[in-house]
Order: structure tokens, then C-alpha cells, then sequence
């Protein structure tokens, strides 16, 4: 997992003004409905982890957690940041849409 330095700033900033020294969690994310509904990737702020369901990172300093299944089967994973979208989370294997 990688974390550009961008968001890396925002996530701080998040977790500063969240106030109780939580976590990002990167998790999946269903956008849409219907036949429409598309899985992607996001990420949020969270109090706890659980660590049989979760595996924990220490990324730059940040305290990163996700779900081990979700680790499994996309172990390749960025954190960016862009000023017109905000946080983006990628799988670096991805093929290009």
C-alpha cells in the first residue's frame, strides 16, 4: 500500500480534527444501484480495528486498517490525493478504464 505524500497531508488533517487518534480504514465501496451498482475503493475514519477481520498498517506515520479479505484480493493499493476529487483510492493492478 502507498500513500502519496499529498494525502498523506489530508489524511493527517482528518485525523487531527477527527479528534480521538482513530484510523483510516480503506475499504469497498458500492456506488449506484441496481444494475448499475459498481464496486470501488474509499476510505474513512474509524475508531477501531479488529484483528482477526483486520490488518493493520503504519504508513508515513499514519495508522491504516483494512480487511484482510479485501487485502487478499487487492494487495496492491494507492492513496492519492486530487484537488478536484479529493482522496482517490486505486488498485495499482488495475487496468486503466
Amino acid at each position: 500500500m502507498e500513500i502519496t505524500p499529498e494525502a498523506s497531508e489530508k489524511l493527517r488533517e482528518f485525523l487531527d480534527d477527527y479528534g480521538n487518534g482513530g484510523f483510516v480504514r480503506v475499504s469497498r465501496l458500492v456506488t449506484g444501484g441496481g444494475c448499475c451498482a459498481k464496486l470501488s475503493l474509499g476510505v474513512s475514519l474509524d475508531d477501531e480495528h479488529h484483528e482477526d477481520e483486520d490488518l493493520l498498517f503504519t504508513i508515513d506515520g499514519l495508522p491504516v486498517v483494512m480487511e484482510k479479505s479485501l487485502h487478499a484480493a487487492i494487495p496492491e493499493i494507492e492513496i492519492a490525493f486530487d484537488e478536484d476529487i479529493g482522496i482517490v483510492v486505486s488498485d495499482k493492478n488495475a487496468a486503466p478504464a
